[in-house]
């Protein structure tokens, strides 16, 4: 309930009766459990009130204690709100409830828990964070890409002139965070931890996400789980990425784009800078569907043919530890193996890797693969230093003929002049998921 004096916010204080209470349009929030025993009861009601009443020139603040949420949050249409977290967000495991009521995010026949947005907002961990309670969803998962109705933890949409800072989220049930039809946001100090403790991967617990957006930073991130660490979307401008540490992941991402027809995919002025990946699947990689429309791929969705550009994007000062793909641009992403591999309509052009130092799992740096349709031009390579990690120690490299680093390009416009030292054809189906070294014809 809501105390409207702080006479009566005095009293309650006394016992374990109240969850929320004003004073100068702040509301601050109490779980259930205190008027329960300790009991949880689900919270999502009373966030709904705290924003209804504060969230316009108002704060919410979430107390330090941990609060249940058993159902949708939707809190949009914000104006000039200040929310502070500083306890937990727990999120039930009841899988057929998001199944069937998480509120839809049209991309990719995707949605979420947590619908967030508006105009002139912040939104601080202040010691609090976001408990997704994922396990379930891995283990329910198995290994499988996107299902229907497995919730991304927290969509911002709608919004102008957003901070997110010191956000926390752990075990996230599917994408961490999103950002959609936005402008103007920053999304800074952000922790993202997806592990599993069974058999089953933390697969799509992307930590970060952009589409149809425009203006964004990403700035000290640390990102540990089995998807794209950063990844830009259709439609998704200006973005800039800077002091970010990913673990495991598929690093920083262009993708995937060019999978609806009937909607042109522009990603264009991107930058990512000052960036690790450990032990990763990709570092720097640029991913495009095919240009012929498919009913099913490895992504669990149907698409391709979709068309657009991909131009003047820049990845800059990154140090890779035992990364099993470096750099690649593939324009088959999920139909590797399959069909119509030669035919994306996606332009690609202006793409430059510059300081790119560290150390290959295989024997392979980069596969630079753009289609007959699109050769790419503007293609820059600056001061790349890689090397295999059984090189660095001595070793030769198994079950292959190459002891060289292995960089594979095809279709480059002005290839000489690009910088890249190819010496071996891209394939047009190279896959993103690199398990072996690169063996002799």
């Amino acid at each position: 309930m809501i105390l409207r004096s702080l006479l009566v916010a005095s009293l309650a204080s006394l016992t374990a009766g109240y969850v929320i209470y004003e004073k100068l349009n702040t509301c601050t929030l109490y779980p259930e459990s205190l008027n329960n025993n300790g009991r949880p009861e689900d919270d999502a009601p009373s966030i709904h009130k705290a924003f209804q009443k504060c969230g316009n020139d108002g704060r919410v603040v979430f107390s330090n204690h941990t609060f249940n949420i058993n159902s949708v949050l939707n809190t949009t249409n914000l104006e000039n709100c200040d929310v502070s977290l500083q306890g937990e967000l727990l999120f039930s495991d009841d899988i057929p409830y998001w199944l069937s009521h998480s509120y839809s995010v049209v991309f990719q026949n995707q949605s979420t828990a947590w619908l967030f947005g508006g105009t002139n907002i912040t939104f601080r961990g202040e010691g609090g964070w976001y408990n997704g309670n994922g396990q379930a969803w891995y283990t329910e998962n198995r290994n499988q890409s996107n299902q229907p109705g497995r919730p991304i933890s927290i969509t911002f949409i709608n919004s102008e002139n957003l901070l997110v800072d010191g956000l926390t989220v752990i075990q996230p049930q599917f994408w961490a965070t999103f950002v959609s039809y936005s402008k103007n946001v920053s999304i800074t100090n952000l922790y993202v931890n997806a592990t599993s403790s069974d058999e089953w991967g933390t697969v799509n617990t992307d930590g970060y996400d952009s589409w149809n957006s425009d203006t964004l930073l990403v700035e000290n991130a640390v990102i540990t789980n089995q998807d794209d660490c950063v990844a830009a979307k259709g439609n998704t401008t200006n973005l800039h990425v800077k002091n970010v540490t990913c673990h495991g992941n598929y690093g920083m991402t262009i993708g995937s784009v060019g999978q609806y027809p009937i909607m042109p995919d522009y990603v264009q002025n991107v930058t990512f800078e000052d960036v690790s990946c450990l032990n990763c699947m990709e570092g720097a990689f640029i991913k495009t569907w095919q240009g012929v429309a498919e009913n099913g791929s490895s992504n669990g969705d149907s698409g391709g043919g979709g068309s657009g550009l991909i131009k003047n994007i820049t990845y800059r000062n990154f140090e890779l530890t035992n990364v099993a793909l470096p750099i690649q641009i593939s324009q088959c992403i999920y139909t590797e193996g399959g069909q119509n591999c030669n035919t994306s309509k996606m332009a690609i052009e202006d793409v430059t890797w510059s300081n790119i130092k560290g150390t290959s799992r295989y024997n392979i740096a980069a596969s630079i693969y753009c289609s007959d349709v699109h050769p790419c031009p503007g293609i820059k390579f600056e001061g790349i230093e890689l090397q295999s990690l059984n090189s660095t120690l001595g070793l030769p490299m198994y079950g292959t003929d190459i002891q060289n680093e292995v960089y594979q390009c095809t279709n480059i416009v002005d290839q000489d002049d690009s910088g890249v030292p190819c010496n071996r054809a891209a394939p047009d189906d190279y896959g993103q998921t690199v398990t072996s070294n690169v063996k002799d014809a």
